[in-house]
């Protein structure tokens, strides 16, 4: 029977199921023993020896794992949120200045595209507004009820907050609207500045009364630039209050869920650096002549400076590479035989 005959091939194909059945057996009990908190040790050593995808199944069914998938959505959106802020800003201050007429049919072109340019920022910056809102509202249990709202009413005025909400509902589910800009002078260069017609967003818009309310002494020209960052700052604060909380009060099901997460990502980060380093050993790579990728200018200056080949060098190029201690005892042996450590030369 040779290898590649029909009955090498079931054979083949039996393992295959063998082993696929074998793997979700092991990958079942170890999602059963992660659900006894806190882990044990031996807990933790069966959830490595799973390949990395089971590995990241199995650590699903951790109790911590949903709690800290909240905490990591509030934290991505409010980078999300601080982006479309950025990009707003961009796109706003690219609006075209004045010229002849013979530049108009062009500028005014420039001047649609901007406006859709714009139209579309402001439609990223309130969804991650509102997404932001409704993430951390499944984070609040995690803090003090009272601190939490007390934090919040201290931070928002109410009814500012309402309007930033409306304006995100009138922008994605009822009307668009060009967008208008204008010069402001306030010391310095002049900047660019997003405004909304108030009339024409009281006809268009369904705001609520607090909304309108808020709108009222803000003039004829509502200047959506100001506002919104006037907003974003106040989120800065309030986030940079309520995400240190959480993390300061964290149940010990998301502590366990991490310690968990950042065993297994060290063990199969090893067992990748290994296989990687024996690789580029039998092809007899330098590491020397690749440094340059992976070090700055300053820290490759300091490597210069201490011992060649010495354990004192490879050790500090080890600590400007391994930003998650990734590196074991184990591993660090073959990264000095890499390195040829205490080889002349």
């Amino acid at each position: 029977m040779g290898w590649t005959s029909p009955e090498a091939h079931k054979l083949f194909q039996q393992f295959l199921k063998y082993d696929a059945e074998r793997r979700h057996r092991e990958c079942l009990r170890v999602s059963e023993s992660l659900q006894v908190v806190p882990t044990t040790q031996e807990v933790r050593e069966a959830l490595c020896a799973l390949g990395p995808g089971d590995a990241e199944n199995a650590l699903r069914q951790h109790p911590g794992y949903s709690s800290n998938r909240k905490i990591e959505s509030v934290e991505t959106m409010l980078k999300l949120f601080r982006r479309a802020l950025v990009d707003l800003s961009r796109a706003i201050s690219s609006f075209p200045e004045l010229g002849t007429p013979d530049t108009q049919l062009a500028r005014e072109m420039l001047e649609h595209d901007v406006s859709t340019l714009v139209n579309k920022e402001l439609f990223a910056l309130l969804g991650a507004a509102k997404t932001l809102v409704d993430y951390s509202r499944r984070i609040k249990d995690l803090v003090s009820a009272d601190q939490f709202e007390s934090k919040k009413h201290e931070v928002f005025s109410p009814k500012e907050h309402i309007l930033v909400m409306d304006l995100r509902n009138s922008v994605l589910h009822r009307v668009h609207s060009e967008a208008n800009w204008q010069k402001v002078y306030s010391g310095g260069s002049p900047t660019l500045h997003f405004v909304m017609d108030r009339e024409e967003l009281l006809a268009e818009s369904e705001l609520s009364q607090a909304a309108r309310e808020y709108l009222s002494p803000l003039g004829s020209k509502i200047d959506i630039t100001e506002l919104l960052s006037g907003y974003s700052q106040k989120v800065e604060v309030f986030y940079g209050w309520l995400l240190p909380e959480v993390e300061a009060h964290l149940p010990i099901v998301v502590r366990d869920y991490r310690a968990c997460r950042q065993t297994m990502k060290c063990h199969h980060g090893r067992l990748s650096y290994e296989f990687l380093i024996r690789t580029w050993m039998n092809a007899e790579i330098d590491p020397y002549q690749h440094l340059a990728k992976h070090l700055t200018s300053q820290q490759l200056k300091a490597t210069d400076e201490l011992p060649h080949r010495s354990a004192k060098q490879v050790d500090f190029i080890i600590s400007c590479m391994d930003s998650n201690n990734v590196c074991d005892e184990s591993l660090r042996k073959t990264v000095y035989q890499f390195f040829k450590v205490g080889q002349s030369g």
